[in-house]
């Protein structure tokens, strides 16, 4: 989600997405992952891309009922600006895009 993301938004395209089930747990900060550095499969931590995202006007919300089922704290636990919706918030994301992506 993210390369498609960073490449819509490198063309002038508003960026939005949903996480809903444990889709939740992909922006939490402090994510220990293993070191594939040599593989730059890990070149960047979630929450460092996330950021990044952000910075350039994504828009990233999480659906509540999920992050509050898995005892996320989204104060704490997101980099700032990641929001916290439900489903109508979605429903209203859905209406308003030009496409969507679904991973």
């Amino acid at each position: 989600g993210y390369e498609l993301g960073r490449a819509a938004l490198d063309r002038g395209k508003a960026v939005s997405y949903f996480h809903y089930l444990d889709g939740v747990l992909v922006p939490v900060a402090n994510q220990r992952l293993p070191d594939c550095s040599d593989a730059s499969l890990y070149d960047e931590m979630p929450t460092e891309k996330y950021q990044a995202l952000l910075a350039d006007g994504a828009e990233v919300v999480c659906c509540g009922l999920c992050v509050d089922a898995r005892g996320i704290d989204p104060e704490t636990d997101y980099p700032e600006g990641v929001e916290v919706g439900l489903l109508p918030d979605l429903a209203d994301m859905l209406g308003e895009a030009e496409r969507v992506v679904s991973l």
